[in-house]
């Protein structure tokens, strides 16, 4: 008698998990069409980033007459050739070059790099966790509605047989719709986020060679290890 007690109360919580599983494949199946028609924009990037003006704006990269890169930075940072990410790595650095000693300008704009690739790593993430949401959820949703199914086909009700079938096995589809149409996106957008790293690792090279923040840094560090050996 407690077996079958306890059956029930699992029989019957699975019947619970079905709604918010249909739920969160209705969001995910959403997000997916959202994530299809930023892909489709990622697409034009990725062709902008094909163009040699887009690279060739990057390496223009150069001292004024001030010795100062703010202005070449500051046309990087509205071109609309460039990618978002990329253009706010840039604002953000025209921010630090006015900010904090001189000394210190390497480490910062290290620090800017690690927050900007990290946004990226974490835009391609959000897209790789639906790659096996996906299809997880797809194979709950049709399992829940197989024990109804089986008791309707028990009792002969060939209707709501036939209904829970329909629910299982549309999870199904729409499971792997999103983990298929997920993984592509996935896919594209590490390799758009790999290019755009590299673009901004290159701005960072490139400012921190016309400004010697290597020397600078450099020298610090010589003048560090210098004291030590007097003291």
């Amino acid at each position: 008698m407690q077996h079958w007690g306890l059956g029930e109360l699992v029989y019957y919580a699975s019947l619970v998990l079905l709604y918010p599983t249909l739920l969160l494949l209705g969001l995910g199946f959403l997000r997916t069409i959202w994530l299809l028609g930023e892909s489709i924009q990622d697409a034009w990037n990725l062709r902008a980033y094909r163009k040699h003006d887009a690279a060739r704006q990057l390496r223009d990269i150069h001292l004024d007459d001030q010795d100062s890169v703010a202005p070449s930075l500051a046309a990087l940072a509205h071109s609309r050739r460039q990618h978002p990410q990329l253009r706010r790595f840039v604002s953000l650095l025209l921010d630090e070059l006015d900010r904090g000693p001189r000394q210190t300008l390497a480490p910062r704009i290290d620090h800017l790099v690690s927050h900007v690739e990290a946004a990226l790593a974490r835009d391609v993430n959000r897209v790789r966790v639906l790659v096996r949401l996906g299809p997880c959820l797809g194979l709950v949703g049709t399992l829940i509605p197989l024990g109804p199914a089986l008791m309707a086909l028990h009792e002969g009700d060939l209707g709501r047989l036939s209904g829970q079938l329909v629910v299982a096995f549309s999870t199904t589809v729409v499971g792997l719709f999103i983990g298929g149409v997920g993984y592509v996106i996935a896919t594209a957008r590490a390799h758009l986020a790999d290019l755009v790293a590299a673009d901004i690792e290159l701005v960072r090279d490139l400012v921190s060679t016309l400004l010697d923040l290597r020397c600078v840094e450099g020298h610090a560090a010589g003048r560090m290890e210098g004291e030590e050996v007097s003291a």
